[in-house]
């Protein structure tokens, strides 16, 4: 009988553990996805979809938009390229050739920027460019350093993330083709918290209008703001209060590799730039939001890096369960994938007001050289 209540306490303790421990460990998520310290700005209706088109295929990534259209090219078949208006109505299918007969590949990108477009492999590695005229791809650098994230500058300049041989640590560089080819590295923008790998892991982007590199890290509330030189212009901040990495990172010894020991809690999940903004997909839920609507719907940030401030947010709505996997931003349109489809949401100028920050001036400096001309 003794024994008998004996068990029972062990059996009544040891379940009471756990749920302590539970209970525990629900408040914690609880605290960390539901009860964060910030609050969002719901600015009437800061953006409004317009259109969607099933693209029968989730295989497709937004390669580029710029004049009207939007370029997108396949993972599954690296060569093959559609190309879309922003009303989503007009479609063209392209296909990408090299100037040889076969090329091996592990990862190939493909980045437009008219008139021109590159096929890279930073695992190979190799870069081939082309011109939109007629979709034909030629080696432009021999030997390049291996990258994993790649972002073109202009025709001859390339914005990479790569591994540093030094430190093992990813780096942010930049690739210059011209006939001398060289590659300028910065030990300095990526902050290492824990192993700098995993917890530098992040989204690279060249925002054209402002001509600043703009680097959204995973796992912290920070962005970076940099030049074309890779000098540092500012460090931003996310509005979540997640300042450190919250990533377990393990080895696995046979091969001396690094690996993710649990799940990473994921602050910002996917980010695009244009004009004076920066757009982010962030994966916490702030204070007084609907589960209901976070459940069904993916939430962006905008923030104006000028004036490095937080603007407001909104919503991008799934379709058929699936939630946002990538966007872009063209001039007042919010182009985004979700699942096998591709949407547009209407940008409001009146909220977002500086789209197109140059624009005044380029069009007054085309008055003043039609003066000058006279």
């Amino acid at each position: 009988m003794i024994r008998k209540k004996t068990y029972t306490t062990l059996f009544i303790c040891m379940i009471s553990g756990i749920g302590i421990v539970s209970l525990l460990f629900s408040l914690s998520e609880h605290k960390i996805h539901r009860d964060n310290s910030f609050t969002r700005r719901f600015a009437g209706h800061p953006a409004i979809k317009a259109k969607q088109l099933d693209l029968s295929y989730n295989s497709y990534f937004i390669a580029g938009a710029d004049q009207g259209k939007i370029y997108l090219g396949n993972s599954i078949s690296p060569f093959h390229l559609i190309i879309l208006d922003t009303v989503l109505q007009n479609k063209e299918t392209i296909r990408l050739t090299l100037d040889r007969d076969s090329l091996p590949y592990k990862h190939i990108q493909l980045r437009v920027i008219p008139p021109y477009f590159f096929l890279i492999d930073g695992i190979m590695p190799y870069i081939f460019r082309g011109n939109t005229t007629d979709w034909k791809a030629r080696s432009v650098m021999d030997n390049p350093p291996y990258f994993s994230q790649v972002e073109p500058i202009d025709s001859v300049s390339l914005l990479i993330r790569g591994v540093s041989g030094k430190t093992r640590e990813n780096i942010l560089g930049k690739i210059t083709l011209s006939e001398n080819p060289k590659v300028d590295l910065s030990h300095e923008l990526l902050q290492k918290q824990i192993d700098g790998i995993f917890d530098t892991d992040g989204v690279l982007q060249y925002n054209h209008q402002l001509q600043k590199l703009v680097y959204t890290y995973h796992y912290r509330n920070q962005f970076i703001v940099a030049d074309t030189a890779l000098q540092l212009n500012h460090l931003g901040k996310t509005i979540d209060t997640i300042s450190r990495a919250q990533i377990e990172v393990g080895t696995i010894a046979s091969k001396n590799q690094l690996k993710m020991a649990a799940p990473p809690l994921t602050v910002n999940k996917n980010s695009t730039t244009y004009g004076n903004y920066l757009f982010v997909n962030s994966k916490l839920i702030g204070k007084h939001e609907p589960t209901n609507v976070w459940n069904n719907a993916s939430i962006i940030d905008v923030y104006n890096l000028v004036e490095n401030t937080y603007e407001f947010s909104f919503y991008v709505y799934d379709i058929k369960k699936d939630k946002l996997r990538s966007f872009r931003v063209l001039h007042d349109k919010f182009i985004g994938l979700i699942g096998n489809h591709i949407v547009t949401y209407q940008l409001d100028t009146n909220q977002f007001k500086h789209l197109s920050p140059h624009l005044k001036e380029d069009a007054d400096s085309k008055v003043m050289t039609l003066k000058e001309n006279l």
